[in-house]
Order: structure tokens, then sequence, then C-alpha cells
């Protein structure tokens, strides 16, 4: 029985940029994806047609059922290849859920590049992307992967070099952040303006330097204006120092990034108890790169 393993990171936003809402019921958004090593398994084998299980360990970590990514990804293949073969997937969870780390879209990510190949579908670059789009708006970037530029939804991603290292922090407080509200929060202040031209100039490669004081996360206050924990700890990491501190995403995960994985542990060795911690290395596109292998 042919049997593939494929490994897919979480990622972080270092900026967020909110300009609107488009008539799609959708945001436009700006954002500057970076790829962490912290990592999810996916594992497939060949069954009858028709036949999809998935089995998620821990047990629990996840819903395994219908509303899975996983699932959702594979009968999107299904729908696009005009056929139905059969799978047996076994999802190994590490990244937090719920977060804003991308765990949900990173694994739909992992069975579209597996099955692809576990199924022998050939299907290109360009149709896995368009199915990608179709999933989320942050599923895209993990077919990319490294340091990328989002627009649109954020499904839209333009790679750019491997001109940010070191390690990042990432902090998640026990609680629960609704990306519903937080968007709420922000339409009902009508906060929408342009980046400082400086993240720009560095996007378009005219400015060689990542210009850290000028990174943003518009949905950042009301994060945390609705989860005053996730304020609490970002306070507590902004004390550590770093290059760069901020809630990514929607939240609930607060990141600091530091020039090396030394001074990452050296900042989480100084916080408390209070919530879970994790260090993760800040990946280039080649070891960010979905691959599945034979196992």
């Amino acid at each position: 029985m042919r049997r593939l393993s494929i490994r897919v990171p979480a990622k972080i936003n270092l900026h967020l940029e909110v300009l609107g809402q488009r008539p799609d019921g959708y945001h436009e958004l700006r954002t500057l994806f970076a790829t962490v090593g912290l990592w999810d398994e996916l594992e497939a084998s060949q069954a009858d047609d028709g036949v999809l299980k998935l089995e998620v360990s821990p047990r629990g970590f996840v819903d395994g059922g219908e509303d899975n990514l996983v699932l959702k990804a594979a009968k999107a293949l299904w729908d696009e290849a005009g056929k139905r073969p059969g799978a047996r997937l076994k999802l190994k969870k590490t990244i937090p859920v719920g977060a804003g780390l991308g765990g949900g879209s990173a694994d739909a990510a992992a069975a579209l590049v597996v099955l692809n190949r576990l199924w022998g579908l050939r299907l290109s670059q360009p149709a896995l992307h368009r199915i990608a789009a179709s999933l989320g708006s942050d599923v895209p970037f993990f077919l990319v992967g490294g340091l990328g530029w989002g627009v649109g939804r954020g499904e839209e991603v333009y790679p750019l070099g491997d001109v940010i290292g070191g390690a990042v922090l990432i902090g998640i407080p026990n609680v629960s952040v609704s990306t519903r509200l937080v968007y709420e929060s922000l339409e009902h202040q009508g906060d929408w303006h342009p980046a400082d031209p400086k993240v720009y100039s560095f996007i378009v490669g005219t400015a060689p330097a990542v210009p850290w004081e000028a990174l943003r996360n518009d949905l950042q206050r009301y994060v945390v204006g609705t989860c005053p924990e996730v304020g609490i700890l970002l306070g507590e990491m902004e004390r550590r120092g770093g290059l760069r501190t901020a809630v990514t995403g929607s939240g609930s995960a607060v990141f600091a990034l530091f020039a090396d994985e030394e001074g990452a542990r050296e900042a989480q060795s100084r916080l408390t108890g209070r919530w879970r911690t994790f260090v993760a290395p800040v990946l280039p596109r080649a070891l960010a790169r979905l691959e599945p292998r034979r196992f």
C-alpha cells in the first residue's frame, strides 16, 4: 500500500493592514506572512474509491468531521479531477487551534499537495492555488511558504526573498477570540488608512531593510479590546524586547521576533507559567516547502 506523509508549518502575520470591506463581504487586506517552525503532519494512504477517513491525533485536538478543512480539500480535489479516489488520512496536530497561526489552513494546503501526489492527479500549481483560495484566505500562502505578501482577502500571494531569519517566541493566552467580533468592532470605527510608505518600499524592493517600526496589525487593538488577557500577554512580551512584537492575525496568539533562538528562549524563560509558550525558527522558503515523502 502506498503511504505518504507531509509536514506543514505555522504562520505569523508580521504586518496586517485592513483597507475596508469589499462588495463580496470580505475585507481587503495587505499582509506580510512568514512561516515558522511549528509543525503539523498529515499522513495519507490509499483506500477504495469513494472512501475518505480522517483520524486526528491527539484525539479531540480538532474536529475530524466533515467540516475539517483536510476533508474539504480532498473533496475539492475530487471535484477538480472528476473522480473519487480514496484515502485514509491521519492528522498529527501541534499548531495551536484558533490562535491566528493558520493551522487549519496549513492542513488544507498539506492535503491538496499530498493527495495530488498520492492519487497521481498531476494538477498544476495554478490549479492547486485556485482550489486553495476556495478553501480559505490563508490556504494559498502555505503553497508558497517563506516570506510572502498577501493581497485581496490574503489569498493572492507574492513570494519575497528570505530576508528575515531568527526565531519567534509565541504566547497563547487561555482565552478564545471571536474573529467576527473583532472585525465588527473595526467596521464600527471605520478605521481605514493606508500603511506607512516604508512598508511598500520594502515590499517592492526599493528598501533593503525591514521597516520594523512601520509594521502594524490593524486588528490588534480590537483583539485587545475584545479579550483584555491578550493585551496583558502583549505587554509582557513587549517588555522582553525583540524586533517586532504583535498579535498575529485576529489572535489570540502573540509573537515576539528575535534575531536568534537564544534571545527567544531567554525571553521565554522570563515569562510566567500563565500562558502556553513556544519557540520556533522563522523558516526560509526552502524549509517551508510542502514536500510529500514515503514512509
